[in-house]
């Protein structure tokens, strides 16, 4: 008899299972791009959480380890998380005073009022159900802790835009799909739709900031993390035929030269959102 389709078809992905897959095994070419662009914010990140000498901190989606260095260098007890082992085995190298944990969001292995701050730099996009992740990440800060995470906005800087116009300018490019989010899980990625998340999963004394900088570097560096397929703009490349990425790097370099000087140094324009919010006191 033919197998029945409806038990025998593999199951969709979640959100957060593709991206899991989007991110495995890129530790090494994240640290040589991502990392240093993405530590800009961490000053901010890290004094809007109060960290400080004796903080307890959890560090959510440490990546490399960047924030939990900063952390360290503070004073601050470090907790951190990522669900990629390549990202944790260089963090552990970079932070070795921290603690490192595998695990994913939501289910961490940490009993309710832990830390006296919970931290994430650009972790929020990597949720599938961001309302589910960050209750439970309020859960685990003590009454009175501060819960602070920056986020990439939706409206592109031109820095974020880079390898998405040479994509649009390519033909027979064909874009990554990602499965959608939980549409009732989902928010508006602005200052107002931040704060909007902090405030639903309870948080209180909410404040949002804009963070600016420009990124220095060259063509061929910003190059490495999507030639070796690092991350969304990466993988997409690498599932491309070998004309389509032939033409990619083409229009890449020309695009890159518009935003390169006379010394060869490529200036990225960037801009982040930063909340902060409090954890209720108890009554």
């Amino acid at each position: 008899m033919p197998e029945d389709p409806s038990t025998s078809a593999t199951p969709s992905p979640t959100f957060d299972e593709a991206e899991r897959v989007l991110w495995a095994d890129s530790g090494a070419g994240y640290e040589a791009v991502y990392a240093s662009m993405c530590a800009n914010t961490i000053p901010a990140l890290l004094d809007g959480a109060a960290v400080a000498a004796g903080s307890a901190l959890l560090d959510v989606g440490t990546g490399t380890g960047t924030v939990a260095r900063a952390a360290v260098a503070r004073g601050a007890a470090v907790t951190a998380v990522d669900a990629e082992p390549s990202m944790l085995d260089l963090a552990r190298g970079k932070a070795p005073e921290a603690e490192f944990v595998l695990a994913i969001v939501p289910d961490l292995p940490f009993e309710p009022a832990t830390f006296d701050a919970v931290v994430g730099n650009f972790v929020l996009d990597h949720f599938g159900r961001p309302k589910v992740a960050m209750r439970a990440l309020r859960t685990i800060a003590k009454p009175g802790g501060r819960v602070a995470f920056t986020l990439w906005p939706a409206e592109r800087s031109a820095g974020r835009s880079v390898f998405s116009r040479a994509g649009a300018e390519t033909q027979g490019w064909i874009p990554r799909q990602m499965p959608p989010l939980v549409l009732a899980d989902d928010y508006p990625r602005t200052e107002e739709g931040l704060a909007g998340l902090f405030r639903e999963v309870g948080l209180e004394d909410v404040t949002t900031s804009v963070i600016d900088w420009d990124q220095q570097t060259t063509a061929e560096e910003w190059w490495i993390s999507v030639g070796s397929g690092v991350g969304p703009s990466g993988r997409t490349y690498q599932a491309q035929t070998p004309e389509v990425r032939a033409a990619f790097r083409e229009n890449y370099l020309r695009i890159a030269a518009e935003m390169t000087d006379g010394d060869g140094v490529m200036r990225l324009p960037y801009r982040a959102l930063l909340a902060v919010g409090t954890v209720a006191e108890d009554k």
